[in-house]
């Protein structure tokens, strides 16, 4: 891929990071507007990096672990922008473009190719089951950042602690609707995951389901988000109950991905 593009949208997404912190601790409007065009910057960069990319590649598209992680950051970014542009949350910046840059960094660290399995990536389910999984991915990691900021303010809020800082945060029932939504977009894209994953295990080994630890762990994770879903619409679970379970479910996923092979 090409350098320059590569740590020139890196950079400055990590600028922005900075730029929207800077905006939470000295209450100006001056680094969160500028923030926001650095961030488009850095996407329209990284865009055209990954276009680049994917039309030389060809298809299948996601070929090894740097493709799909600096994918992820992508669509975390993307998923970003859509939330600043649907309600501003300056402080979300402040938090979810250090994750984008963290998918960057697992894709220069992660060095996993999926060429040895040439013949099964041109499979049809190959490049479906890989676009959901790291799709979910991305929208999961920044669902648990949401979270993780939810948490926070509840417990300045319980105890009676409210720094200068936290002050400045969204209200607690705006972050669990937010998050609360994300989980819902991420739960789609996990099953769309998790189906053309077992479409392509069909198609090679005849089986839906087998022995297989990724798929067992990523069924687990998709339960434990099917309960946040059906505890909040059902049950009535709002808060802090739903948001841990929710956190929970990311602990799998991440799990899922970075701990646990095939086979």
């Amino acid at each position: 891929m090409n350098p320059y593009l590569l740590y020139g949208s890196l950079g400055l997404y990590l600028t922005a990071g900075i730029l929207y912190l800077l905006q939470w601790v000295f209450t100006r409007s001056h680094p969160g507007r500028a923030a926001h065009k650095v961030t488009w910057l850095a996407w329209v960069l990284q865009s055209i990096l990954l276009g680049i990319f994917f039309t030389k590649v060809g298809y299948p598209f996601l070929v090894n672990s740097f493709a799909s992680y600096l994918f992820s950051a992508w669509v975390a970014a993307v998923a970003f922008l859509v939330i600043q542009w649907r309600g501003r949350y300056p402080l979300l910046g402040a938090f979810a473009l250090p994750l984008v840059a963290t998918f960057y960094l697992l894709a220069l660290f992660q060095h996993t190719s999926y060429s040895g399995a040439s013949a099964l990536m041109k499979n049809p389910w190959a490049s479906v089951h890989l676009v959901f999984s790291f799709l979910a991915l991305a929208i999961f990691a920044l669902s648990f950042i949401l979270g993780i900021m939810f948490i926070i303010e509840e417990f300045q809020l319980k105890y009676k602690v409210l720094p200068k800082l936290f002050l400045k945060m969204p209200s607690l029932d705006s972050l669990e609707r937010v998050h609360a939504r994300a989980l819902s977009v991420g739960f789609i894209l996990l099953t769309g995951g998790i189906v053309s994953g077992a479409g392509w295990a069909k198609s090679v080994t005849g089986y839906y389901f087998f022995e297989d630890a990724r798929q067992l762990w990523a069924i687990i994770a998709w339960l434990i988000y099917a309960l946040f879903l059906q505890s909040r619409l059902l049950a009535g679970w709002r808060g802090r109950r739903g948001v841990i379970l929710s956190l929970i479910g990311f602990v799998v996923v991440l799990f899922t991905f970075l701990g646990v092979d095939h086979g």
